[in-house]
C-alpha cells in the first residue's frame, strides 16, 4: 500500500523497470515515426547524420535583368538595363547619365537584385561588377565586388541594392557595365548576369550613324548574325488582362517601327576566336520625327547570344 501512495518509495529495481519501459516506448515511437515518414516519401534523418533533409532545404534564386536569360526564353529585351545605374560618388542617390560619364572621376555602380524564391534567402550574396569598352564581345575589366543580404521574394529588403565604387577610365568614351551574381546553389543560374550597353546620338537630317567593335570572345570560330528591333520595356499594364503578360514581350511584336530604316553593315560575318571587326549602324528616321527611339542590335551565333547594344536616336522634329 505504501508503494501505491508514494511511488518514490518503491524499491529501486521497480523504479529502474519503469524507466526502461518508458525509454523502450520512446524508442519504439521514434522508430514508427521514421517508418511512417519513409512510407510517405519523407526521410527523417537522425540528428547525428548532420544532413539537412530535402523537405527542409530552401533554395534561393538571386536574379537581375538578364539579356542572356530573356533571349533563351524567346523574349525581346533591351541593353538599357533597368536594374543597373551609375551615381556620382559626390552625389549619392542621384543617377547620372550613363552615356556621358565624366572620365577619371569617382562614381558608384548600383545594381538592383531580386530573388525569385519565396522560401530561400541568399545571405552574403557576392556581387561582381565589371566594365567593357562599348561594343560586342569586348574585353572585361573588373571594377570590384561586394556582398548583400538578399531576403526572399516579397519580403522587406527585397530587392536588395549592391553598390560598388568605380573610378572611370581616364579616356572618355562609352562603357558597358556588367553585374554578375555569384551563388553556387542557385535555383536558376541563367539569370545571374546583367549588362547595360547603350549609346545616344541626335539625328542629323534625318540620319544617325553609330559604329562599335564586334569581337568573337568564344573559343571557336563563329558566324555572327546582326539583327535590329525596336523593343523598349513597356509600361506596366493593369491587372486582369486576358492575354498572357509575356505576349507583349515577344520579339515579333517589336519590329523596327514603320517608316524607319536601319542598315547594319555587316549584317553577317565570320570571326575567328579573338578576331574583331567594326560594325556600322545607319538609322534613318521618318521626316519630322521628334522624341527618342530605341534601336536594339542583337549579335547572335549558332550557340546563342554573343551580345548586343541599344542605340537611342534623338529627334527634335
Amino acid at each position: 500500500m505504501r508503494c501505491k501512495r508514494d511511488p518514490c518509495a518503491c524499491p529501486r529495481w521497480l523504479q529502474l523497470l519503469w524507466l526502461l519501459l518508458v525509454l523502450g516506448w520512446v524508442g519504439w515511437l521514434l522508430k514508427e515515426l521514421r517508418r511512417l515518414c519513409r512510407l510517405a516519401g519523407r526521410e527523417v534523418p537522425r540528428p547525428a547524420d548532420g544532413v539537412v533533409p530535402p523537405w527542409a532545404y530552401r533554395q534561393p534564386d538571386p536574379l537581375i535583368y538578364s539579356q542572356q536569360y530573356l533571349d533563351a526564353q524567346g523574349l525581346a529585351f533591351t541593353w538599357d538595363n533597368p536594374d543597373i545605374h551609375v551615381e556620382l560618388a559626390s552625389a549619392p542617390g542621384t543617377p547620372v547619365d550613363a552615356h556621358a560619364l565624366q572620365p577619371d572621376t569617382d562614381h558608384v555602380v548600383v545594381a538592383r537584385i531580386w530573388n525569385g524564391s519565396t522560401t530561400g534567402p541568399a545571405p552574403g550574396l557576392p556581387v561582381r561588377v565589371s566594365y567593357l569598352a562599348f561594343g560586342v564581345g569586348t574585353t572585361r575589366h573588373d571594377i570590384g565586388m561586394t556582398k548583400v543580404d538578399l531576403p526572399v521574394k516579397a519580403a522587406s529588403g527585397c530587392p536588395a541594392f549592391a553598390s560598388v565604387p568605380w573610378r572611370t577610365p581616364a579616356a572618355a568614351g562609352h562603357y558597358c557595365l556588367q553585374v554578375e551574381l555569384l551563388w553556387d546553389d542557385d535555383a536558376e543560374p541563367g539569370n545571374n548576369l546583367g549588362q547595360s550597353n547603350t549609346d545616344v546620338k541626335a539625328l542629323n537630317s534625318p540620319h544617325a550613324a553609330f559604329t562599335f567593335p564586334l569581337r568573337n570572345d568564344r573559343a571557336n570560330r563563329a558566324v555572327v548574325t546582326l539583327t535590329a528591333d525596336g523593343y523598349a520595356i513597356p509600361p506596366v499594364e493593369p491587372c486582369g488582362q486576358d492575354r498572357s503578360p509575356l505576349d507583349r514581350h515577344r520579339p515579333e511584336r517589336w519590329p523596327v517601327p514603320r517608316g524607319w530604316q536601319v542598315a547594319v553593315e555587316p549584317s553577317r560575318t565570320e570571326l575567328a576566336p579573338g578576331e574583331e571587326t567594326e560594325v556600322t549602324v545607319d538609322v534613318t528616321a521618318p521626316d519630322g520625327f521628334a522624341g527618342r527611339q530605341a534601336i536594339n542590335v542583337r549579335a547572335g551565333t549558332d550557340n546563342g547570344l554573343l551580345g548586343g547594344v541599344t542605340l537611342y536616336v534623338d529627334g527634335t522634329g
